[in-house]
C-alpha cells in the first residue's frame, strides 16, 4: 500500500472526521499538489456554512470551489481529474450519474437503480470516501438492489423516488446494509400506496441494525401535519426513537445581493426588503416590498421615485436591465437599503397576475408516482420523476417566470 492509498483508507474509515482530510492536504502540499490540497481545505471550511450565503466568507469559498470545477451538484473541469479512471461513459447523461464532492472528496453518488447495479461497485471501489448513495427509479428493482454487494459498508442511503411495498421489503431485508447509519425515505406516495406502510416496513427492517436516523422527507411541504405524524408511526414500528421528519422544500426563496434586475436587502430597521421597477407609476418608481422575520410579505409597500436623471431618459433607456448600479445606489441613499442576501416566502408586486413571475418549486407532473420501467421513459429522463424532483429538493432550485430558474445561492439562470 502506498502512502497516498493509506491516507485515502484512513479518510474512508473516518468519514465524518476532518482531521485525516487536512493531514492529507498537508501531505499533498509537501508533494507539490497544491491545487488538490487547497481544494480540500476550501471544502472543509465551507461545509458547516455551505448554505449560509449571507456570510461573506461563505460566498468567497463558494466562488473558489466553483473555480475548481465544482458547481452545485455538478463536477467538471479541474475536479474531474481527481476522479481518476471511471467506468466507460459514466458521465453520459443517459446513465444519470451525479458525483458530488464534499470536504475535498467524492461524497455523494446519485444514480438510477439500474445504473447502480451496472457500475456502482466499480465507482465505490475507486472512491471509498463515498458516504451517501442516492437511488432513483427503485420501482421494480428492489430485490436486485438488495442483493447488490456495492451496498456493503455504506453509511447513508437515500431512496429519492417512489416504489412498491415489495421493493421496500426487499431492501429492508438486504444482507449488505448492516453498516447503514442513515436511511432517507421520500414520502408523498400516491394512492393506493401508503406512506404509513412504507414507514413501518423501513422502521422494522432487519437490514440495518446500526441505523440511528430514519429520515422521513416530505419533498414539498404539502400535508405537513399529517406527514409529521408518521414519525410516531415509524418509532412505534422500530420500538425506539429513530425517525425524524424533514421538509425538503422550505418555501423560502433565496435572493442574492446582485439578483438579476431586482434589489434585495435589509432596511435600517432590520426588515428584509425587495425592490423592483414599477413602470406603471408616473413618474416611474421603485416598488419596495417588505417582509417579516419569517419571510412573509407585509402590507407595508414603499414607493421610491426614480432619480431625476433616469426619469428624464426615454422610456426604453431606463428599463430595468440598465442603470442598475444607479438604481441600487438611489435606494441606499433614500431609504437606507443595505443590499444583501435574503430569504422570503411567495411575494407579489402590486399589479402582478396571480401566477406571473412568482417563485415556485418545479414539481414534476408525475410527482409521487412509481417510475415505469420501459425504454421510452428511461431515454426521456434516466433518473425518473424522483431524480427530476431531487434537483429541486436537494439543490434548492425553483422556477422564476416561465424560462428561468434560481438556485440556492439566490442567482437566476436561463433555461
Amino acid at each position: 500500500m502506498t502512502e497516498r492509498e493509506a491516507f485515502i483508507r484512513g479518510i474512508a474509515e473516518n468519514l465524518y472526521d476532518d482531521t485525516p482530510r487536512l493531514a492529507f492536504a498537508d501531505w499533498l502540499d509537501e508533494h507539490g499538489e497544491h491545487d488538490r490540497a487547497e481544494f480540500i481545505r476550501v471544502q472543509v471550511e465551507l461545509e458547516p456554512i455551505r448554505d449560509r450565503y449571507e456570510i461573506p466568507r461563505a460566498a468567497e469559498l463558494h466562488a473558489r470551489e466553483k473555480q475548481f470545477g465544482c458547481y452545485r451538484r455538478y463536477t467538471r473541469e479541474a475536479a474531474q481529474k481527481w476522479l481518476g479512471k471511471m467506468p466507460k461513459a459514466w458521465d453520459d447523461w443517459q446513465k444519470g450519474i451525479t458525483i458530488e464532492f464534499r470536504r475535498g472528496f467524492p461524497d455523494t453518488l446519485a444514480l438510477p437503480a439500474r445504473t447502480f447495479l451496472e457500475v456502482g461497485a466499480q465507482i465505490r471501489e475507486r472512491h471509498p470516501t463515498i458516504r451517501r448513495v442516492v437511488l432513483f427509479r427503485v420501482n421494480g428493482y428492489g430485490e436486485r438492489v438488495a442483493m447488490c454487494p456495492a451496498l456493503s459498508g455504506l453509511s447513508e442511503l437515500e431512496l429519492a423516488c417512489w416504489y412498491s411495498d415489495n421493493d421496500a421489503r426487499a431492501i429492508a431485508a438486504s444482507p449488505h446494509l448492516n453498516e447503514l447509519g442513515v436511511l432517507e425515505l421520500w414520502l408523498a406516495r400516491q394512492v393506493p400506496l401508503r406512506d404509513s406502510q412504507l414507514c413501518r416496513i423501513a422502521a422494522s427492517g432487519k437490514a440495518w441494525p446500526k441505523l440511528h436516523e430514519l429520515v422521513l422527507l416530505n419533498p414539498y411541504d404539502e400535508m405537513e401535519r399529517t406527514r409529521k405524524r408518521l414519525v410516531t408511526v415509524a418509532n412505534k414500528a422500530a420500538e425506539r426513537k429513530v425517525a425524524v421528519y424533514r421538509c425538503g422544500f422550505s418555501g423560502l426563496y433565496p435572493f442574492a445581493a446582485d439578483f438579476w434586475y431586482a434589489f434585495p436587502g435589509h432596511l435600517p430597521d432590520g426588515r428584509a426588503a425587495l425592490a423592483l421597477e414599477d413602470p406603471r407609476t408616473s413618474p416611474p418608481s421603485l416598488c419596495v416590498l417588505t417582509f417579516d422575520k419569517r419571510g412573509r410579505q407585509t402590507e407595508d409597500v414603499i414607493y421610491v421615485p426614480f432619480p431625476a436623471e433616469l426619469c428624464a431618459l426615454r422610456e426604453y433607456e431606463y428599463a430595468r436591465y440598465e442603470h442598475v448600479d444607479r438604481q441600487r445606489q438611489h435606494l441606499i441613499d433614500t431609504i437606507g437599503l443595505q443590499p444583501g442576501f435574503i430569504r422570503i416566502q411567495d411575494c407579489r408586486f402590486p399589479g402582478d397576475a396571480a401566477d406571473y413571475n412568482r417563485p415556485c418549486p418545479d414539481i414534476p407532473n408525475d410527482f409521487g408516482v412509481p417510475d415505469t420501467d420501459d425504454e421510452e421513459s428511461w431515454n426521456t429522463w434516466p433518473t425518473g420523476n424522483g431524480g427530476n424532483a431531487w434537483r429541486n429538493v436537494r439543490n434548492g432550485e425553483w422556477v422564476f417566470g416561465w424560462d428561468r430558474y434560481g438556485d440556492n445561492s439566490g442567482h437566476i439562470h436561463s433555461t
